[in-house]
């Protein structure tokens, strides 16, 4: 993959690493020759070489990925000679299949999605249903081959565990509690966005692949909107976003609608200071989206389908509505937001789940019963 960039895959693989570095370890990461910004890491971070000048962000299959992961199979097999580290972690299939390919071991498979789900949303529908089982094989064969499988989320470790007939663990993502947004903050932010003081300000953190859900998102917006004809949907992304707003005119709420750069944190952090409540919809089931844990993290009302949840029990940590249903999406939002009391509440909740469930040590225990299976 591409790295670093904004996009959830790519933030949970740093903060991964950097969980490592912090306790001493010493860990290496080979990755493509680009990525979405600049990044000094204190750990080794390996490129391949610049072969195909690709400069995409974007998720889901292409040639260029192809080209990029024969060269990544040929780039980890010669930094595995040299370090001979105690596992080779592969994230996501591509990376599996390169690792693999290359015969290297002992490799961890650390699985970020369901490719049987996820992968038809990238095609036309003719094409869907064979996406579909030929995604599912590839897990299965994945993981199978692998000495040890992990998994981002616990509906997908259950799901490949019923695939393969192996245990697939749970390994939480360490996610780091930023500072808390301030008063000021979030002053100057709804200034830059020209949102008003009692406007009700919705957020999408994230990319605008098909297999996010957006159209539960403006189904519910418009609901939203019908209610609350003052809300406002503020989009904050690094894809293109011509699609999403012709949904919105089609809608007749497009008008209600911000779209922002998402390239930095300081993006990242000036758009959840404008929220009043996050929004995370979801249409493929399996991986566990980042901007969940990002916006809870951060003390923003979070609202999301249950398929988002990927699983993980929140403990009333997070707004949690039916899938697939905007009405039941567009109640719980409305919800959010209605007491501010009650929302900074639910912000404080996300906060304290978060720092719990997805703390560095809970990973590094995780990995580390993970790796003693990888050395029995």
């Amino acid at each position: 993959m591409p790295f670093p960039s904004v996009q959830g895959t790519q933030a949970a693989v740093r903060a991964m690493v950097d969980a490592e570095h912090a306790d001493g370890r010493k860990p290496e990461l080979i990755a493509y020759a680009h990525g979405g910004f600049d990044l000094q890491p204190p750990w080794k971070l390996h490129r391949i070489r610049d072969v195909v000048r690709d400069r995409s962000l974007r998720s889901g299959p292409s040639w260029r990925k192809v080209v990029q992961d024969a060269q990544l199979a040929v780039r980890a097999k010669r930094v595995v000679g040299k370090l001979r580290p105690e596992a080779v972690v592969a994230h996501h299939v591509e990376a599996a299949a390169a690792v693999l390919s290359a015969r290297l071991s002992p490799v961890a498979f650390f699985a970020h999605t369901a490719l049987g789900p996820e992968l038809p949303t990238y095609l036309p529908e003719a094409a869907r249903a064979l996406a579909s089982r030929a995604g599912d094989a590839l897990d299965v064969l994945l993981a199978k081959r692998a000495d040890v499988t992990l998994a981002i989320s616990p509906h997908l470790a259950t799901r490949l565990s019923e695939q393969t007939g192996r245990r697939v663990r749970f390994v939480p993502v360490p996610w780091t509690i930023p500072e808390p947004l301030t008063q000021e903050e979030r002053r100057k932010a709804r200034s830059r966005f020209g949102f008003g003081d009692l406007e009700p300000v919705f957020l999408y953190a994230g990319n605008l692949d098909a297999y996010q859900g957006l159209d539960s998102l403006v189904a519910a917006f418009r609901l939203v909107c019908a209610q609350r004809p003052d809300a406002r949907l503020l989009v904050a992304t690094c894809s293109e976003h011509e699609a999403l707003e012709k949904a919105l005119w089609g809608a007749e709420c497009v008008d209600r609608a911000t779209f922002a750069p998402l390239a930095d944190e300081p993006d990242r952090r000036m758009a959840h200071a404008a929220a009043d409540a996050a929004w995370v919809p979801r249409s493929a089931a399996g991986g566990l989206p980042m901007k969940l844990l990002d916006a809870m993290a951060r003390g923003v009302p979070t609202v999301a389908t249950r398929r988002a949840t990927a699983g993980l029990d929140l403990a009333g940590a997070a707004m949690v509505a039916s899938d697939d249903d905007p009405e039941a999406f567009a109640a719980a939002a409305l919800l959010a937001v209605q007491a501010r009391e009650g929302a900074a509440d639910l912000g404080r909740r996300g906060t304290d789940w978060v720092r719990v469930a997805h703390s560095p040590d809970r990973y590094l225990a995780a990995m580390d019963e993970a790796l003693r299976d990888v050395a029995r």
